[in-house]
């Protein structure tokens, strides 16, 4: 197969950004033109909040230069239109981009449910009211974020809890506003779900669960004179008053450009195993797309599909990839939460499966490990674990647990578990971080370099930028290589 001379890339955000630079390792010769909507260089997205809750700065969480050196970038410029039989795309600066093949990253839109009074005559939010996807809309938050003011966060999801953690961080007084009983309840048992709330109640952070928002009520500020979003009316009749609300109620796949082209859409646009749409000149990758009718919103599905894609296009793709193992964590500070995997049995294919719970209701901690015949299916984890690095590579390399693992398995650990990253039978190379294949000795060598916070690693070895598991691991590594002789305390 002759590999395509000119590459468009639709979307600038995480996977096309992975997608530029999986084609630049197979082609350095290949022409490739990306066109992004937002007008500034692609970012870590799953760093939002930790920018929102001020533990890092906001230059950290931009790719480097050197990942789209060699490609020609357009940042605020929209792709309003695909001509597939011209192969070109156009764009709202007037722009024609041709292509050989072409690549959509669009990613995916903050969901805003039809609440009366929550959007305006022109389609926009109300004042006041933001969602949480975008750079901008964290900017958007953080102008209505101050010490004492009052916020509410529209979903207890993911998303929105560490929204909430993040504000209750910097002293603003949050209320999640979650239409359940179980928050994160696509995720968490009752108990987990439960324990968690409690956690973040003592955060700061109060929950409240069954609470269904009829409309959004707006008046006139004092202070500026401007109409603006003053709370919330529940079905209830309750009025919960605000200075903020944060709309987190999930994604929608961007397919709008797909569907106008006349590809193949469902909830996302419909792939094949290489990435292909219904017009093999055209691939898809990241949160826009369908696959095998599942849509994925994990940075690590998004990866794999780049290459995937990247193969494809210059022809050097052999087999099917294998299927990425879905890690999720709650990036909010001083709770840990990680779901690996199939969390709940009726996920899995496979038939034969046992589920290993344990919880110490003291200490904040959970664990829900579900095995199939000696192998790690899946597993929650709230609280503090030192083996929740092994048991993710355990689970994505899918290898049989010995007796003794399967022992362990079947309790929490103690404080330090037989296989937390600072053991000495941890070898140096041992991956800490697994998204950026950092191992054990960077992170130290980084650490005798001067780096000594979690910030400062990420900077310099870029570890706990990519799905965030790792940042307890990297944590527990500087307070012991802190506390060693020689070390800073």
């Amino acid at each position: 197969m002759k590999t395509p001379k000119r590459v468009v890339v639709i979307g600038n955000g995480m996977a096309g950004a992975r997608a530029v630079r999986e084609l630049r390792r197979r082609d350095p010769a290949i022409a490739i033109t990306v066109l992004g909507a937002e007008r500034c260089a692609p970012y870590n997205r799953i760093l939002l909040t930790d920018v929102l809750a001020g533990q890092i700065d906001e230059d950290d969480i931009f790719d480097r230069p050197a990942d789209q050196r060699g490609a020609t970038v357009h940042t605020g410029v929209s792709a309003v239109r695909i001509d597939r039989e011209r192969q070109e795309v156009i764009t709202g600066d007037g722009g024609t981009h041709p292509y050989d093949s072409l690549v959509l990253a669009t990613g995916s839109t903050s969901t805003i449910p039809d609440i009366p009074g929550l959007r305006l005559d022109d389609g926009t939010l109300v004042r006041g009211a933001v969602g949480f996807r975008t750079l901008e809309d964290c900017h958007g938050i953080l102008r209505g974020a101050h010490r004492g003011s009052r916020a509410l966060v529209l979903g207890g999801g993911l998303l929105g809890l560490e929204a909430a953690r993040a504000l209750a961080g910097r002293g603003v007084q949050v209320t999640v506003l979650h239409p359940t009983d179980t928050v994160m309840n696509r995720q968490l048992s009752r108990q987990a779900a439960d324990m968690l709330t409690g956690q973040l109640a003592e955060l700061g952070v109060a929950v409240r669960r069954g609470a269904v928002v009829s409309r959004v009520r707006a008046g006139f500020h004092t202070g500026t004179g401007e109409e603006r979003m003053t709370g919330v009316e529940l079905t209830d009749g309750t009025v919960v008053p605000a200075d903020l609300l944060i709309v987190a109620c999930g994604v929608t796949p961007e397919t709008g450009l797909a569907a106008a082209a006349g590809l193949t859409v469902g909830e996302g646009v419909a792939v094949d195993a290489s990435m292909r749409t219904s017009d093999s000149a055209i691939y898809a990758i990241g949160d826009c797309t369908q696959l095998s009718g599942r849509v994925s919103r994990l940075v690590d599905d998004a990866w794999s599909q780049a290459k995937t894609a990247a193969d494809a296009i210059t022809g050097t793709l052999t087999s099917a990839p294998a299927p990425v193992v879905p890690v999720t964590r709650l990036k909010a500070d001083d709770i840990d939460l990680t779901l690996i995997g199939a969390c709940h049995p009726q996920d899995s294919t496979d038939g034969s499966f046992e589920v290993l719970t344990d919880t110490d209701p003291d200490s904040g901690r959970y664990q829900r490990i579900v095995l199939s015949r000696g192998r790690i299916l899946g597993a929650t984890i709230l609280g503090d674990h030192p083996d929740t690095g092994v048991l993710t590579q355990a689970c994505r390399d899918r290898r049989v647990l010995t007796p003794h693992e399967l022992a362990r398995l079947a309790r929490l650990p103690g404080p330090r578990g037989d296989l937390a990253p600072d053991s000495p039978d941890i070898g140096q190379d041992s991956p800490v971080c697994y998204c950026r294949n950092v191992p054990k000795s960077r992170i130290l060598e980084s650490w005798s370099s001067g780096a000594r916070t979690v910030s400062a690693i990420a900077r310099t070895t870029r570890a706990t930028t990519g799905c965030g598991i790792c940042r307890t691991a990297v944590k527990q590594l500087l307070k012991t290589a802190s506390a060693e002789p020689g070390g800073t305390t």
